[in-house]
């Protein structure tokens, strides 16, 4: 396969995840915060739409925030238009309060309003637990996850909410999430590894050529060269192995040529002719 040809599927998810916006929800929530926020701001071609509490803006530093490719929403109009029209809601930082505000339908500020419309909506939300799960090692390393009795109520919201339709993840989860609904599947990253391994091949070949030109003449003249016309994806080293004494080469019409065999052919003044 062409390195173009690779290269086509990846181009084609590259311009679709700059068209893609994120709704992101941010409560107070603090456990994992860096985590979290680097891993939305290395996606850099995401669009996020961000919606604060109060409290959330005075736990959260502002450059984590300005270090988004974003917009902050701070009216309800834009709120609602937001809910209906991003790919993904998501609350990267989900507080007790929130939580619980949530889960009891009390709609008292932007995020919580935001939220409830999304459910009503039936949109799908993506929630971070890591701030509010008793069973978060940082809750439980400061001793907030000692009463079984308190932890009980705290995931009773959250089993409240998963009945609405949120999804809970963990903040280590994130990146691989979005990722999954944006399909940026395998394929991808082996078309990525595919092109590393053909440019290194035909930088290999042509290296060894530079150095060892003798070794190429022994081999291509023991075959005329009426009958070698090449098709299909061609690479340097099948230039190297076709071309004869006169620096031609016959191509069948729609053959590939990769870049590197094209470099190659430029390079050494050989002649190709189209059959």
């Amino acid at each position: 396969m062409d390195i173009e040809d690779l290269l086509r599927p990846i181009i084609a998810q590259i311009i679709s995840m700059m068209n893609k916006r994120l709704l992101l929800f941010i409560s107070g929530g603090a456990v994992n915060l860096k985590n979290v926020f680097e891993t939305l701001a290395s996606m850099k071609m995401l669009k996020y739409d961000i919606v604060m509490t109060e409290a959330s803006k005075k736990v959260i530093p502002e450059e984590y925030i300005a270090n988004l490719n974003g917009r902050i929403i701070d009216c309800k109009v834009e709120l609602t238009k937001a809910v209906r029209e991003n790919d993904i809601i998501l609350v990267p930082m989900m507080s007790r309060n929130t939580l619980a505000k949530c889960a009891t339908g009390i709609q008292d500020n932007l995020v919580t309003t935001g939220i409830a419309e999304a459910l009503m909506m039936n949109r799908e939300v993506i929630a971070v637990k890591d701030s509010f799960d008793p069973q978060n090692p940082k809750n439980i390393s400061l001793d907030f996850s000692k009463n079984p009795a308190y932890n009980k109520f705290v995931l009773g919201y959250q089993d409240t909410l998963t009945n609405f339709g949120v999804k809970f993840i963990d903040a280590d989860n994130l990146k691989s999430t979005i990722n999954d609904k944006f399909s940026i599947t395998n394929s991808v990253t082996q078309n990525i590894a595919s092109i590393d391994k053909t440019v290194v091949k035909e930088q290999k070949v042509t290296a060894e050529l530079t150095v060892e030109n003798k070794n190429v003449n022994p081999i291509v003249n023991k075959v005329p060269v009426a009958e070698k016309i090449l098709s299909g994806v061609l690479t340097t080293e099948d230039i190297i192995v076709a071309v004869n004494s006169a620096k031609e080469i016959c191509v069948k019409e729609g053959a590939l040529i990769t870049p590197l065999a094209k470099d190659y052919i430029y390079n050494n003044k050989i002649n190709v002719k189209y059959y």
